[in-house]
């Protein structure tokens, strides 16, 4: 019972955000490069969105959904004018904004999953019919992603992964925060999967719902990285959202390596963001290193707190420690003797995570924020000039909220 009393109303209030409270300025936000000269570009924005929620009142509720949903949501800054905006996102002013969804369009239905088959022989075959709705569904999706990649002049797509008790809708906010704080270098796709737990009991069944959208995660990135248009992918997934992200990305290397073919160079991760992973250690640890998951990347960053309560409670459910709380002495000296020659994974500690949210601190720690947006400005590694942070033991790192990233400033347009 060691985290039953103090760490339960952490997750059962607060977890991955029942509510909604502002994150926090990203350290060093004015001086990255070519942030809009008017910060009144980025008070509204539209992002992409797939989800396997089954719809609700205009937009998407809590329930599994067989048949996938594609579309774009508008999200607005509200409460604050745009010089206010543009002073908060500067660290000047402590005036928080909150956010709208100011409409949620669904463009795309895809048939229902498992498709319509036959085995005759030995061979499984796809019902034809649905099986062309489904690849229609698909280049329809694709088309809407070309159509993002052009307006928003860039090749790299972020796609986030939201955790448990988040709304569809906060899930969006998430996104939007991160796309803005790295200056809309990128376009932005959010994954919203099942969730919506108010208890432990809950939370054990949104455990269910991330593992019965994994299929849908899977044709998601497929269908991301087969765009032309495409050049790189981030992923940046928060608490429960990292097992859904690590468990499909395991079962894509599998087909890869099966079919002879470079996971890198077919999906073109170049960026795995895993932020306050949930997920048992010891099976982590096994897939980092003992399926050498890594190599499939261009790197991953860890972001772990020892101090997460969220994630003690849920060690305490699970009866296994969590990745995300993470420490050098933790690990098994396999796995330390690994890591001194795997260069592509780094554990990066949050020292002071407790003082903005020992599990939210993606968001609302602005050394964090910062540090990941400029990951997806740049792709730098820690360690480069751009990611000035703290060498530890072995792959780990360590941050503070005196963390400014090092972004050459850029000449604003006239």
């Amino acid at each position: 019972m060691k985290y039953a009393v103090a760490a339960a109303a952490t997750l059962l209030m607060g977890g991955c955000a029942s509510s909604y409270p502002a994150g926090s300025a990203p350290s060093g936000w004015a001086r990255y490069s070519q942030m809009p000269a008017d910060t009144a570009e980025m008070m509204t924005g539209e992002i992409l969105f797939v989800t396997d929620r089954a719809p609700r009142g205009g937009g998407y509720g809590v329930e599994r959904s067989t048949s996938m949903a594609a579309g774009k949501a508008r999200i607005e800054v509200k409460g604050i004018d745009a010089p206010a905006y543009g002073a908060f996102m500067s660290g000047e002013s402590d005036q928080r904004p909150a956010y709208s969804a100011d409409s949620i369009s669904e463009i795309v239905r895809f048939p229902g999953t498992p498709l319509a088959f036959s085995i005759e022989n030995g061979v499984l075959t796809r019902e034809r019919p649905s099986l062309a709705r489904y690849q229609e569904a698909g280049k329809a999706f694709q088309g809407m992603l070309s159509e993002a990649v052009a307006s928003q002049d860039t090749g790299n797509v972020l796609l986030y992964v939201h955790g448990f008790n988040n709304t569809f809708d906060h899930g969006a906010f998430n996104l939007f925060e991160v796309w803005n704080a790295s200056g809309r270098a990128s376009v932005p796709v959010l994954f919203s999967w099942p969730t919506g737990g108010r208890s432990v009991w809950g939370y054990l069944g949104d455990t269910q719902d991330g593992d019965f959208a994994i299929f849908h995660l899977k044709e998601v990135i497929r269908l991301i990285s087969a765009a032309p248009e495409v050049d790189s992918v981030t992923i940046l997934a928060h608490s429960r959202g990292v097992s859904l992200v690590t468990d499909a990305l395991r079962e894509l290397m599998i087909e890869a390596r099966g079919s002879g073919l470079s996971m890198r160079d077919t999906y073109r991760v170049e960026n795995l963001i895993l932020a306050a992973p949930d997920m048992d250690l010891g099976v982590m640890e096994q897939r980092l290193v003992a399926e050498a998951f890594g190599m499939g990347f261009g790197q991953i960053n860890v972001y772990v707190n020892p101090g997460d309560d969220a994630l003690g409670l849920s060690g305490w459910v699970f009866g296994a420690p969590r990745f995300g709380a993470l420490t050098a002495e933790s690990m098994s000296e396999e796995s330390k003797a690994v890591f001194r020659g795997v260069r592509s994974v780094s554990f990066i500690s949050v020292t002071d995570a407790d003082r903005f949210d020992p599990h939210n601190y993606f968001r609302r720690h602005p050394g964090v924020l910062a540090d990941i947006a400029a990951t997806i400005r740049t792709g730098a590694h820690p360690g480069d000039p751009e990611r000035p942070l703290e060498k530890g033991e072995l792959n780990f790192w360590s941050i503070d909220q005196q963390y400014v990233p090092r972004l050459q400033q850029q000449p604003k347009e006239p």
